[in-house]
């Protein structure tokens, strides 16, 4: 099963809350990632991000659920700002699940 998430639909096109991100995260993405292939996080639409938003989203989830959990993720629609802020967040959320591990 691949649960397809449109950022910019379900959140808006300005994406600056961590408490925002957060709270999708805990909702949407932690109850399906034992039981979808695929989680797709779809950037078309957004024209602004920032650091806190997408480390509440990507780095909380793959510090709560691993290798297994980034193995799941799929990015969709990133711009080169995003790419960077994902990338980061990614490696940050393996650093904090290596330090709980």
């Amino acid at each position: 099963m691949k649960l397809e998430l449109n950022l910019a639909e379900e959140i808006g096109s300005s994406l600056s809350d961590g408490s925002v991100a957060a709270e999708f995260r805990m909702g949407r993405m932690d109850p399906n990632a034992g039981i979808c292939s695929q989680i797709v996080l779809d950037f078309t639409g957004v024209r602004s991000a920032n650091s806190s938003f997408v480390n509440a989203l990507v780095a909380g989830f793959i510090e709560l659920h691993g290798q297994q959990g980034l193995d799941r993720l799929v990015f969709k629609g990133c711009n080169p700002v995003l790419r960077v802020l994902v990338e980061s967040a990614i490696s940050l959320g393996l650093e904090k699940h290596a330090q709980v591990v």
